[in-house]
């Protein structure tokens, strides 16, 4: 934790967000909690933690194609809310067959690792993953709410301090790349279930890998996926046109799916 957690409070912090959002999920497993009460509880969390760690918090944003610095001031704290409860319920929705949710946040852990932050934390939970994977392929094991949870918050704090501009370790558009799929998915989830009257977070099978696994098994649906987020992610980090590939990535996003549903729909 060298250079990274520096005071007791920072310690705290990442040691009881862990333990806190592990327990939440594990009671969410067991109670199926409704979403309102799970994005309440995760808010209240993600907000205590954010005014216990002075450096918990996004001050500004740094992308790779402008030359300026996006000072967020006054709203930094409601941004920083914004964007950690974002990526939870984004992987938590991503969660939806074996072995995704594992081997991605294996590749995210990885770049981290590539990157030199907390190297013996990432290893330690890329190994403890490499092995869930192997269980959980064979239906034997599961990530589970206490699972998802407990991952999307290491993985939002890691990403949160390590893109300050003191570490500048990862540019908010590099986070945005990585997290792209979840995210654009949830976001295109939200839209069509309010747009069709329902609740925001209610389920449905209209995720992409629900999708996907109408024409092939989970097994090959997870593959496609992942080597799709391999692909578009690592080669967003050797081009120089970063703004106009953003752009193209958003729209062959909606081009697949609007190519995928138009063939369920005949």
């Amino acid at each position: 934790f060298d250079n990274f957690i520096n005071t007791n409070r920072e310690l705290f912090t990442f040691i009881i967000g862990m333990i806190s959002f592990y327990f939440f999920g594990l009671f969410d497993d067991k109670y199926r909690l409704s979403a309102n009460y799970k994005l309440l509880i995760s808010a209240f969390f993600v907000l205590l933690f954010i005014l216990i760690d002075n450096n918990l918090n996004i001050l500004s944003l740094k992308f790779s194609f402008l030359n300026h610095i996006i000072l967020l001031q006054s709203f930094s704290i409601f941004f920083t809310l914004l964007c950690f409860l974002l990526f939870i319920n984004a992987l938590n929705m991503f969660d939806g067959i074996n072995c995704q949710v594992g081997s991605y946040c294996i590749f995210i852990f990885s770049i981290i690792f590539y990157k030199n932050i907390l190297p013996e934390l990432c290893l330690t939970i890329i190994i403890s993953l490499l092995f869930f994977l192997i269980l959980n392929f064979r239906n034997k094991i599961f990530l589970g709410e206490s699972g998802v949870l407990l991952l999307a918050f290491i993985i939002g704090y890691i990403f949160i301090k390590s893109s300050n501009i003191q570490n500048n370790a990862f540019l908010a558009d590099e986070i945005f790349m990585i997290m792209a799929l979840p995210g654009i998915d949830m976001l295109r989830l939200f839209l069509l279930r309010i747009y069709n009257g329902k609740h925001p977070f209610s389920s449905d099978t209209n995720h992409i890998h629900h999708l996907i696994s109408k024409y092939y098994t989970n097994t090959k649906t997870f593959i496609i996926i992942l080597i799709y987020i391999l692909v578009t992610t690592m080669l967003y980090f050797y081009i120089d046109f970063k703004l106009e590939y953003l752009i193209g990535y958003v729209i062959l996003y909606f081009l697949i799916i609007f190519s995928l549903t138009k063939k369920i729909k005949n």
